[in-house]
């Protein structure tokens, strides 16, 4: 199904895409009690070439099924020592600090968090019900984290929305910025009742 969007459209996800930054922001910096920023980039339409264009292999996936009014996902793919930096600010402290299994449940965390942030806000602005399982780890290329995606999720992946984030971690003597990809994949019927939902916003 081709499905044109204009700037509206795309100013409505950006906006969804603030808000969910913004609760992400504070549900993370409760976690840790530290100072932590989560902000992203305008969302961008991405066809499968483009993220085939990456074939870096250094790359950690979370993997999160969308369902209710929505069916697709979402995935947060970072770079492995970006994951392991992420994972031991988080767990910084902690008896379990080196513990692999540990670094990778705090990495899925961050991204079911992230992905609650967003779809919440996305789901609270358009009034549409949507319900995000708990995430699952892929690593390798991003095509390859793309491929278990696909099997993962119900239905047809007819569009790709990616947006870079931007993690900043402020403590008493440190301060780190990692940054990831976050992408929302949607078939086109649920894409279809996303921009419904917008312009009945459009029309009140």
């Amino acid at each position: 199904m081709n499905i044109v969007l204009d700037k509206f459209y795309y100013d409505a996800l950006n906006e969804v895409g603030n808000i969910g930054m913004g609760n992400a922001t504070t549900a993370l910096s409760q976690l840790v009690d530290k100072s932590i920023n989560v902000s992203s980039s305008a969302l961008t339409l991405l066809s499968v070439r483009d993220i085939r264009k990456d074939e870096n292999k250094d790359r950690i996936g979370a993997i999160v099924r969308v369902m209710g009014d929505m069916n697709g996902g979402f995935i947060l793919i970072i770079r492995n020592r970006h994951s392991d930096a992420l994972s031991d600010m988080l767990l910084k402290g902690n008896s379990s600090e080196k513990d692999n299994y540990m670094k990778t449940s705090a990495f899925i965390e961050v991204a079911n968090i992230l992905a609650g942030s967003y779809y919440n806000a996305l789901s609270k602005f358009l009034n549409l019900s949507i319900i995000p399982s708990i995430p699952i780890i892929s690593e390798g290329s991003a095509d390859e984290i793309f491929s278990k995606a696909k099997m993962h999720m119900n239905g047809k992946i007819e569009h790709i929305f990616g947006l870079t984030t931007l993690f900043e971690v402020a403590g008493e003597d440190e301060y780190h910025s990692l940054s990831g990809d976050m992408y929302m994949l949607l078939d086109s019927g649920s894409l279809q009742s996303v921009l419904e939902s917008i312009e009945e916003m459009r029309t009140r």
